[in-house]
């Protein structure tokens, strides 16, 4: 740092030179986010200095993102919204971590960890959470026997860190033709040392939701919480035209304890705003106290959410978008990004190319091998500008179709795409 500080004038030509190297989401289709929607800009501007980690001075913040939490849990058909508990996040992978920290600490239930003993001794049931004794007995005190959470092979890699994290085995269900968690896979992954299950609606690579309804029967069947990541989802399939049970992935179903979804991709919210949301409180009955610390110098007893620190002007920016637009614009947006999707889908179709048929805005095709694939994507992004990226479950460029892209833009991609196919020498061996 300088001795003397420079004037603003200058500072601001220094930031305009970084922002100009910063994307402008032009010719960008590989981002699930986008640009913010105006009203929330204003908004967190306008709550800049909120900290929600300080509740007591920010009661009007608070207000707000009770009111968030409740509208989010009513897109997720919550029987009775009021109930949901839950509160802002930086994003899917801090709420994510949130819910299996969760799950984990259900998992010892209110048993004293440092008591438990490997002695094998009888199999028995803890009647408040329903997890097995002598199961979560033997993980905590056996250096051999390794807890594990159940994930579809799509699951986002946050969940790898949290496997890290947590030490944690992540054992990954198979995939059906469509790229969604195989029922009958996910439930054969479950013993007795599994703290809980994930279900994706709308995976990063391909947008497609896993059968959340079988997911919330395995889960009540084992009596194990199911935690659904709808990072990208959660925006997109509540505002779908054809409600079928298919897009049926909230809280109405039964099994379903968690659900995390990022205002900051299809919300239209800034960055960075996700929300993590439990059934209600008493999911949180054995693991709350795990997590919750005192904090007598702030005007609050207890801190029980994951970081301290919370950017109250993120729930501000939530809570404008989502009463500004309401449900008729969130429709609106996702028929717009729908219709985007679709148009690139024919197109593709029309150089001869073999698309995947889309769940939502999210659209993959195939171009040859992982060598070509990467060299296609290359020369796109080196020669013509446009950024795309590759999935890892099949070898294939793939697409994310957000508000800011447009038709003749999509036109454009594809011309360039073509060109590439025709042209270029994609017999490339240094990828």
């Amino acid at each position: 740092m300088q001795e003397k500080g420079i004037s603003e004038e200058e500072i601001f030509s220094d930031l305009e030179k970084f922002s100009a190297m910063d994307t402008n989401f032009k010719k960008v289709m590989s981002s699930m986010c986008t640009i913010p929607h105006p009203i929330a800009v204003k908004a967190h501007q306008l709550f800049i200095h909120a900290n929600m980690g300080d509740p007591g001075l920010f009661v009007g913040t608070c207000e707000m993102e009770k009111q968030v939490v409740e509208m989010a849990a009513t897109l997720l058909k919550h029987p009775n919204p009021a109930e949901a508990a839950g509160h802002l996040t930086s994003g899917g992978t801090e709420s994510n971590i949130e819910a299996v920290y969760h799950m984990k600490a259900r998992f010892f239930g209110d048993k004293d960890e440092d008591t438990c003993t490997y002695a094998g001794a009888d199999v028995t049931t803890n009647t408040n959470t329903g997890t097995n004794v002598n199961a979560s007995a033997n993980a905590n005190a056996n250096p051999n026997v390794k807890l594990n959470l159940v994930v579809p092979a799509t699951a986002h890699f946050s969940f790898e860190k949290i496997a890290n994290m947590f030490n944690l085995q992540l054992r990954k269900a198979d995939l059906d033709s469509s790229y969604r968690a195989l029922p009958r896979s996910v439930e054969s992954k479950i013993d007795e040392n599994t703290i809980g299950i994930i279900g994706i609606a709308g995976n990063t690579e391909f947008g497609e939701m896993d059968p959340i309804g079988a997911l919330s029967e395995i889960a009540q069947k084992h009596n194990l919480p199911l935690h659904i990541d709808a990072a990208f989802g959660g925006f997109v399939y509540p505002f779908l035209k054809d409600q079928n049970e298919l897009n049926q992935f909230g809280f109405n179903l039964p099994g379903v304890t968690s659900v995390s979804m990022d205002p900051h991709k299809m919300g239209f919210s800034v960055i960075p705003a996700g929300i993590i949301l439990f059934k209600d409180n008493s999911v949180l009955d054995d693991s709350l106290d795990k997590v919750k610390v005192k904090t007598p110098y702030l005007t609050s007893k207890y801190q029980s959410t994951l970081t301290g620190t919370r950017p109250g002007s993120a729930v501000a920016a939530t809570y404008a978008v989502m009463k500004h637009l309401g449900r008729e614009g969130y429709e609106n947006n996702v028929a717009h990004c729908l219709d985007l999707t679709e148009h690139l889908f024919k197109k593709l179709i029309g150089i001869k190319l073999k698309p995947k048929y889309p769940a939502i805005n999210i659209l993959t095709v195939e171009v040859g091998g992982v060598q070509q694939t990467t060299h296609i994507r290359r020369l796109l992004r080196e020669d013509y500008g446009w950024y795309v990226s590759e999935t890892k479950n099949k070898v294939a460029l793939r697409m994310v179709l957000m508000p800011h892209m447009t038709k003749e833009e999509i036109d454009q991609f594809v011309l360039d795409l073509k060109y590439i196919l025709e042209n270029a020498d994609l017999e490339c061996t240094c990828c």
